[in-house]
């Protein structure tokens, strides 16, 4: 029996260093170039100025301060057993903190790309109308606001306290109502369902719509659905494991453990906690697979060659109504009123 619970400890141990490590490496990579194929520093035109470059901007921004953040204290913590968080009433604090401003809005930018995506792609002018880059300001920075100061109460009810045998110090906080609303309000219904419903909705609805259009190339139907699916579906995963391993831990947390069960929640929880930092370094990489006009101008960007302004495959082109059953692309101007 102890020979087992070594073993299972073990391979905790590892896939902490090893996939840990891994992550933080892809993550950082993914999310830097994201910022950069979407953002202005470059001076590329890449990919055309809209909300949905916007979303995209910031969510990637979150997922970076995530990774770096989060992750590495993850890895401090788990795989080279530094307890930075139950020594430090700074680090419990804004771990917690920070990690889930950044989830909000990670998880919302990539939402409101994804509606954005739906409105672009619409047969009616109304609708198309709501894809403005005034628009997404006044959606987007409200609601920054917003999470930031909704999640404050996690800086007053995290703290470092001394354990049962007064021998060591955890982060951790003592509240029924707030275990209560993190697992049940936050993470089950804010976190998990509502965004994994906005995603498929609106991302059958774009499908949709560019199956509907036959005067897009077909590689653009093909390219959208396929970024759009693969990352509902990394989301999905992510989100699902994580918040299934919340609600256990919630539900059993007055049942009395054997050294070998304990061995072995462990063993899941490592998996569930590192599964949940897949949403936060995938979509660079899922942007990439997808789209290999996105392949050909990243790599133009890296050998510093001239981007290939006719390859843009991010759906963004909207379409205006010439006759009743015909449609075609045209320019828009994502700052109108």
């Amino acid at each position: 029996m102890s020979s087992l619970i070594n073993v299972l400890d073990k391979i905790s141990e590892q896939i902490n260093i090893i996939l840990g490590i891994a992550f933080f490496v892809l993550g950082m990579i993914g999310n830097f170039c994201n910022i950069l194929v979407f953002s202005p520093i470059l001076k590329t035109k890449l990919f055309p100025s809209s909300p949905s470059r916007l979303y995209i901007l910031i969510g990637s921004i979150a997922d970076f301060i995530y990774v770096l953040y989060l992750l590495s204290t993850r890895i401090l913590i788990s795989a080279f057993f530094i307890p930075v968080t139950n020594t430090s009433p700074f680090m419990c604090k804004t771990r917690f903190y920070i990690g889930q401003v950044c989830t909000y809005a990670s998880l919302y930018t990539t939402c409101f790309a994804t509606i954005d995506q739906y409105c672009l792609t619409s047969r009616s002018v109304k609708i198309r109308q709501l894809s403005r880059l005034s628009l997404a300001r006044k959606i987007l920075y409200p609601l920054i606001i917003f999470w930031i100061l909704i999640n404050i109460p996690e800086l007053f009810l995290y703290d470092v306290y001394p354990t049962a045998n007064g021998k060591s110090t955890v982060c951790t906080v003592y509240s029924p109502i707030w275990d209560f609303y993190f697992t049940y309000i936050q993470s089950l219904i804010l976190h998990c369902i509502i965004p994994l419903v906005l995603l498929i909705v609106f991302g059958l609805l774009i499908k949709h719509n560019l199956s509907t259009v036959r005067q897009l190339h077909p590689s653009i139907i093909r390219q959208m659905t396929r970024m759009i699916l693969f990352q509902a579906l990394a989301m999905a995963i992510s989100l699902f494991v994580i918040t299934t391993n919340t609600i256990y831990q919630q539900v059993t947390q007055n049942i009395s453990r054997d050294s070998l069960r304990s061995s072995q929640e462990n063993l899941f929880y490592t998996i569930a906690r590192l599964f949940s930092f897949v949403n936060y370094m995938v979509s660079f990489y899922i942007y990439l697979y997808s789209s290999k006009s996105l392949r050909k101008n990243f790599k133009n960007v890296l050998l510093n060659r001239p981007i290939d302004s006719t390859t843009h495959t991010t759906g963004h082109q909207p379409i205006v109504q010439t006759r009743m059953d015909q449609v075609r692309p045209t320019a828009l101007d994502y700052n109108q009123q």
